[in-house]
């Protein structure tokens, strides 16, 4: 069956919802006018964002370490690597690092007429020591091979994790070549468990 919508105004029709609200369809493609849910949480300033990023000679390394709230209000978090050039990234769930309120980051809020915040508490160069091998590790970029450094790159989820309530983690990248120019991006929403 196929629906001739050439009569219909042209305006925008909608499907109403039960509070009232219009889903609305555009006239000109009749494509459906939506939003991803990630989306929705930056216009509720439930969404946060944060870079930390270094210049750093080959085997030095950055670190963000997170810790999570005791609630059920969970973060869906997409991580992202950057190198300039060949870099080893890892994470550790739980890490044994602890966080240090001087080197404290202040997340921002993608939504700037929220003044919601955050409940992670997150950190770069955290204190002490990590013990045990790393839940996952990613190479990016290529060694030095004749004197010249390939191209980096960058590593990223591909999706989201939600992190564990009341946890920690540590995010490490590792330069495999001198003058390297490193990022740990963080892109999160905090939405309450129902269930």
């Amino acid at each position: 069956m196929t629906i001739d919508f050439s009569n219909y105004p042209r305006r925008h029709v909608g499907i109403m919802d039960v509070n009232g609200r219009t889903a609305t369809i555009d006239a000109a493609t009749y494509a459906l006018n939506t939003i991803d849910y990630a989306h929705h949480e930056a216009h509720s300033g439930s969404a946060y964002f944060l870079v930390y990023s270094a210049l750093k000679s080959d085997t030095q390394t950055i670190e963000v370490r997170i810790q999570t709230p005791d609630t059920t209000k969970w973060a869906h978090m997409v991580i992202i690597i950057d190198s300039a050039i060949a870099a080893t990234a890892s994470l550790w769930h739980p890490t044994t690092k602890t966080h240090e309120a001087g080197n404290a980051i202040v997340p921002m809020n993608r939504n700037h007429n929220s003044t919601n915040t955050s409940g992670l508490t997150i950190c770069h160069t955290p204190g002490g020591a990590q013990a045990g091998a790393a839940n996952l590790v990613q190479y990016i970029g290529a060694s030095a091979t004749g004197g010249r450094v390939a191209v980096g790159g960058g590593a990223n989820s591909r999706g989201e994790f939600i992190l564990d309530q009341n946890s920690s983690y540590l995010i490490q990248v590792a330069s495999r070549a001198d003058g390297n120019a490193l990022s740990i991006i963080l892109d999160w929403y905090e939405h309450t468990n129902k269930g």
